[in-house]
C-alpha cells in the first residue's frame, strides 16, 4: 500500500478511537455504565483495526524517516498520546468503579448465602389452618 495513504488511513483512525475514547470518557464521568459495554465493544474493533495500520505503517517509517515529517504522521502521534494520556487519567475512575462493582457482587453473594441458609415456618403455618379447620 503507498505510504500516503496509509499513514492519511492511520491519521483517519486515531481520530475515530480519539472520538470514541472522548464519548466513553463523558460516560465514565456522568457514570453511565449502561452506555459502556456498547461504546467498549465498538473501540475493540476499531482497534483491531488500527493495530493492521500500525504494523504496516511503522515498518513503512522503518525504510523512509521522511514520512515522519509529513502533517498526517504527526497527528497519528499526537492522537497515539492524547489516547494514552486519556487513558492514564481514567485508570484510577474506572478501578474504583470495578472496586465498587465487586463489593456489591460480594454484598448480594452474602445476602444470598444468608437467605439460602433461611428456611421459614411453612410447616406451622400449614398446621395452624388444618387444626382450625
Amino acid at each position: 500500500m503507498d505510504p500516503l495513504a496509509l499513514i492519511a488511513q492511520a491519521a483517519d483512525q486515531y481520530r475515530q478511537l480519539d472520538l470514541l475514547g472522548a464519548e466513553i470518557e463523558a460516560a465514565i464521568q456522568c457514570n453511565d455504565l449502561a452506555a459502556l459495554p456498547a461504546l467498549c465493544g465498538h473501540l475493540d474493533a476499531l482497534q483491531e483495526q488500527a493495530r493492521g495500520f500500525d504494523h504496516q505503517l511503522f515498518a513503512q517509517l522503518r525504510g523512509h524517516q521522511e514520512l515522519l515529517d509529513l502533517d498526517d504522521t504527526k497527528e497519528w502521534l499526537q492522537r497515539m498520546q492524547a489516547i494514552q494520556e486519556r487513558n492514564q487519567r481514567l485508570v484510577p475512575h474506572l478501578r474504583s468503579i470495578m472496586a465498587i462493582q465487586r463489593n456489591e457482587v460480594h454484598t448480594l453473594r452474602q445476602g444470598n448465602s444468608m437467605l439460602q441458609g433461611y428456611k421459614p415456618g411453612i410447616a406451622q403455618t400449614e398446621r395452624r389452618f388444618s387444626s382450625s379447620g
